[in-house]
């Protein structure tokens, strides 16, 4: 297979991390650039998810609703319905 060259442009700082975590592994720039490269041509994309962080309301939301859900769990005087009554809600 033809080989090509390609110039990217990055941090100094993280160019040295990077270098010495790829060292460490037994690559030198170029092996870890080109499995990189090997793993978005497998996935058809990054083979990382990128996300924003979630905001810290969402968070503390997410936190105090589950808070509910455990409440409402323990309680015994909780009503509680079937698998199959619980999807038939959905059918209609």
């Amino acid at each position: 297979m033809a080989s090509t060259s390609i110039t990217i442009r990055t941090d100094t700082e993280i160019k040295q991390q990077a270098a010495a975590i790829l060292a460490d592994l037994g690559m030198d720039m170029s092996t870890g650039v080109n499995v990189f490269l090997r793993a978005v041509v497998r996935e058809g994309g990054l083979p990382f998810a990128i996300a924003l962080e979630t905001p810290a309301e969402y968070r503390e939301w997410m936190r105090q609703e589950l808070a509910k859900s455990w409440d409402l769990a323990q309680n015994p005087d909780t009503k509680r319905i079937s698998d199959q009554e619980f999807w038939r809600k959905f059918e209609s």
